[in-house]
């Protein structure tokens, strides 16, 4: 089994809409519906970057990562297909997004995932080079709580 991430150019973003129209529709479910255009921007503003992770070449989720002017990386949206959920690869492929970057993070919890939080505190707390975890309020409306951290290059 071999897990991978890749960045997506934008002459490949169908696998992207694809991955992202399920998503969406997962964590809310009660629209609004997903449209492509709402990824524009991590082809056209400098600082966005889409991944794509895969299993054994299949795409099976993705990672759109910010960069803000401060340096700060922002894990905008992440996501595995349920069907290779519970087997330790999302934590296996966050460790592969925050260690192709490294630096300062911070990410929001979506409060549709019941489990979402408990997943980021458990994937944090076993990132052997994340230090100065903490955790915050929502940064949004739609969000139950953030953590922000730094990832030391290995």
């Amino acid at each position: 089994m071999t897990l991978s991430i890749a960045p997506v150019p934008e002459k490949d973003r169908a696998v992207l809409d694809d991955l992202a129209r399920a998503y969406f529709a997962e964590i809310l479910p009660d629209g609004p519906n997903y449209y492509p255009a709402a990824l524009n921007r991590y082809w056209v503003e400098k600082g966005r970057h889409p991944y794509v992770i895969n299993l054994d070449g299949m795409p099976i989720g993705f990672a759109l990562v910010w960069n803000h002017p401060d340096g700060t990386h922002e894990l905008a949206e992440f996501t595995i297909h349920p069907d290779h959920r519970r087997q330790g690869i999302g934590t296996q492929a966050a460790y592969l997004v925050f260690n192709a970057l490294g630096g300062d993070w911070t990410l929001g919890v979506v409060e549709n995932s019941p489990g979402s939080m408990a997943f980021w505190e458990q994937c944090l707390a076993e990132c052997e080079n994340a230090c100065e975890i903490t955790t915050g309020p929502p940064k949004t409306p739609h969000q139950s709580g953030s953590f922000n951290f730094r990832i030391e290059r290995q």
